[in-house]
């Protein structure tokens, strides 16, 4: 038979091992809800417009050019392009800068292909939008917003 005492001994060990998970438990618990509220220091909507940049318009890779599109002639089309607010935003286009949104409204010459919009360096999140373009092209659409966070994002023009 076993004592009464160790019975008791038994007993109180096990609630204080219980006790012990618990606040392991509690505190894993509240270092994960300060996570998730630092992260929610950031704008919510901010986060939505940039994800669902990416869904809407994600960055393509666009293999080399065939020798075929290279003998076409150069057609150059006109964009206007806004942002808000007004940034440094570089617009580049084969590897050249071909206009900067500082003055927040641009109008471009641009060619068929990818441009990039270049907003590293910039803290603050952007808005790009075409505001009018040549009747004749396909892409970009007229009044796609791209949004930047620092970071490049494309835009095809396509006749």
């Amino acid at each position: 038979m076993r004592r009464r005492g160790s019975l008791l001994e038994w007993l109180w060990n096990t609630v204080q091992r219980g006790e012990r998970r618990i606040i392991r438990v509690m505190v894993l618990a509240s270092v994960l809800l300060l996570f998730m509220q630092l992260s929610a220091i950031r704008d919510p909507l901010d986060f939505y417009m940039s994800v669902s940049a990416k869904v809407e318009a994600p960055p393509l890779e666009l293999p080399g050019l065939a020798n075929s599109e290279l003998e076409q002639s150069v057609k150059t089309w006109q964009i206007t392009l806004k942002a808000t607010p007004a940034a440094p935003i570089r617009v580049v286009q084969n590897g050249t800068v071909i206009a900067n949104l500082a003055k927040g409204e641009q109008q471009i010459a641009v060619q068929s292909g990818q441009i990039q919009l270049d907003g590293i360096g910039i803290p603050q999140t952007i808005r790009v939008q075409v505001i009018k373009k040549d009747t004749q092209l396909l892409e970009p659409r007229q009044n796609q917003i791209m949004i930047l966070q620092g970071n490049i994002q494309n835009l095809i023009v396509k006749p």
